[in-house]
């Protein structure tokens, strides 16, 4: 089962934990659950209370975790569609050039672009514009 056949089963409650076999069971990832059930803003307090407990707290088990939504969430299933980050080559030539000047990951380089105006971003490019930007390390 993928996650969203999980978030599925959350809803419909066609199956209990008891149900699935063992490779079933560890394809729930409570991370991926909690990122799917939280597009939906009607769950977010419900999510930010199990999040409260899992992650790097790890007080409640997978188990504990699908049978607290499994009893919380209402049967009336609605898919929320899966927010992805827009990022085009432009952005990704600023990104890599931020990269280099404050000496940070491309990926930090992507709030920079947020933050800073147009002019800012602009001038920095202008100083590297020779230089070849360089691979930086994604981090997480």
């Amino acid at each position: 089962m993928n996650p969203f056949e999980h978030v599925k089963n959350l809803h419909t409650k066609k199956r209990r934990w008891e149900d699935f076999n063992d490779e079933e069971k560890k394809s729930f990832n409570v991370f991926i659950i909690n990122k799917t059930l939280s597009f939906n803003p009607n769950y977010l307090g419900i999510v930010n209370m199990v999040q409260n407990y899992t992650g790097l707290n790890q007080i409640l088990s997978q188990k504990e975790v699908f049978n607290l939504y499994f009893n919380l969430l209402p049967t009336n299933f609605r898919f929320y569609k899966w927010i992805k980050g827009e990022k085009n080559k432009k952005d990704k030539e600023k990104a890599e050039h931020l990269a280099m000047h404050f000496k940070v990951s491309t990926r930090e380089a992507y709030d920079y672009i947020q933050i800073l105006d147009k002019k800012s971003i602009n001038k920095i490019i202008k100083n590297y514009k020779n230089e070849t930007p360089r691979k930086t390390i994604q981090s997480s």
